[in-house]
């Protein structure tokens, strides 16, 4: 069976470089964060609960503005947790039915990002859980957004998320280091 093994981290971390470097060796990828934006986008029922809880001010063009919801979550505690409810079920189902899909075809690895894994519980899904961690300095440099520290806060601390974490890869030099890093993991994670 295919493992299923899952990348969080802090913003700016690498998530996303990791998971390219997996699916460079022959893994199945999925990114949460697509799945949610392409929920948003085009599925019916989320679209609606969207715009009734953040109204039309959000709407640029007759399409849902995420950087407006964005800019009205992270300073609305209460909208972001309805808005968590309203999409993180549905984005965990997509996750499981991409596994159920591809569970049986030829894939090193069933490799996911998720960004707050730990905040929203759903780390008992998968076989192994990898952190991806870089220095402070580094990741406010790869961050061009202007909230930055507001995405921070929603997250844990790199130090407790290491804690509950399988593995931690430090990614705070270049991408050929990264990719050296998740190679020696590889090797690991065929005995895990």
């Amino acid at each position: 069976m295919l493992k299923k093994i899952v990348i969080t981290g802090n913003i700016a971390a690498g998530k996303s470089e990791a998971l390219k470097i997996f699916k460079k060796l022959r893994s199945y990828t999925v990114d949460a964060d697509t799945i949610a934006h392409d929920l948003i986008e085009n599925d019916f029922d989320i679209k609606k609960q969207v715009l009734d809880l953040f109204g039309e001010k959000i709407l640029e063009k007759g399409k849902i503005n995420r950087k407006k919801i964005a800019k009205i979550v992270f300073s609305d505690e209460n909208k972001l947790k309805k808005l968590e409810k309203i999409i993180h079920p549905k984005i965990l189902n997509e996750i499981e039915k991409e596994y159920e899909r591809v569970k049986n075809k030829n894939f090193n690895f069933f490799v996911v990002e998720i960004p707050l894994l730990f905040e929203i519980g759903y780390q008992g899904f998968f076989d192994i859980v990898v952190t991806i961690t870089t220095k402070d300095i580094i990741a406010k440099k790869r961050y061009k957004d202007k909230d930055y520290t507001l995405r921070k806060q929603r997250q844990l601390s790199e130090t407790d998320t290491a804690k509950l974490s399988d593995f931690v890869i430090e990614n705070n030099q270049s991408l050929s280091d990264l990719e050296k890093n998740i190679k020696k993991l590889l090797v690991t994670f065929k005995n895990f």
